[in-house]
């Protein structure tokens, strides 16, 4: 399976260069696997502070997964485990870049306009929890 990876830019002077990649994977592979293979390449920047989050979503995933970097830990965002289910419409995938856990918590609050039932009710809730945790862990 091909897949095609872009990300965000973090500065002026990273939008310079694309930041599209391909990578190869087996057609049973999970986003774990492609996880492995993106970090393995060193495809996401180092950032100064290494308290952000980058969000690997698609044309029609919000959040396939989300990967913070203070604790080196991935959150999966879906049921679905299999790359080709996931891509099976389009092979193109993005990492959305956030500044901070906050930043991240803050984006998914908006989108669900702040009801928090819904959001709990769609399994936000340990991924808001996680942001709080982090940014506490950036505070000591």
């Amino acid at each position: 399976m091909e897949l095609i990876i872009n990300r965000a830019s973090v500065c002026m002077g990273d939008d310079v260069d694309s930041h599209m990649q391909t990578f190869y994977l087996p057609d049973d592979a999970t986003y774990d696997d492609l996880f492995e293979e993106i970090k393995k390449a060193k495809y996401l920047p180092s950032i100064f502070g290494n308290n952000v989050v980058w969000v690997l979503s698609s044309k029609e995933y919000f959040c396939i997964f989300s990967y913070f970097t203070r604790t080196d830990k991935m959150n999966a965002g879906m049921v679905e485990k299999r790359l080709s289910e996931i891509c099976k419409n389009s092979n193109e995938l993005m990492f959305k870049y956030f500044s901070s856990p906050d930043r991240w918590k803050m984006c998914i609050t908006r989108l669900y306009k702040g009801d928090t039932y819904t959001m709990w009710r769609d399994g936000w809730t340990d991924e808001l929890e996680y942001c709080d945790y982090v940014m506490a862990l950036g505070m000591e």
